[in-house]
């Protein structure tokens, strides 16, 4: 949210307002920003990768609470015990 104290490009305008506009205050200069939003793209690879990461938070939300217990604990031991 931007928060505002003056007109939009005062000395004190800065934040993102409507999450289209970004206000900012670099060292030297005031800057407004447009922000875009990012392409999701789908191709075969990163879809291949989120597949995988599905699949692994399955398996995760499967398991008993003892067992993730195990694993969180091995985890903090840095995997020396495997």
């Amino acid at each position: 949210m931007a928060k505002l104290e003056g007109p939009l490009l005062s000395q004190t305008a800065h934040g993102t307002l409507g999450g289209v506009l970004t206000y900012s205050d670099r060292k030297i200069v005031k800057q407004v920003r447009f922000q875009r939003k990012q392409k999701d793209y789908e191709n075969d690879n990163r879809q291949q990768v989120r597949s995988a990461f599905k699949y692994g938070v399955e398996l995760w939300n499967s398991l008993t609470q003892q067992e993730k217990d195990y694993w969180t604990e091995i985890e903090r031991q840095g995997y020396a015990d495997v």
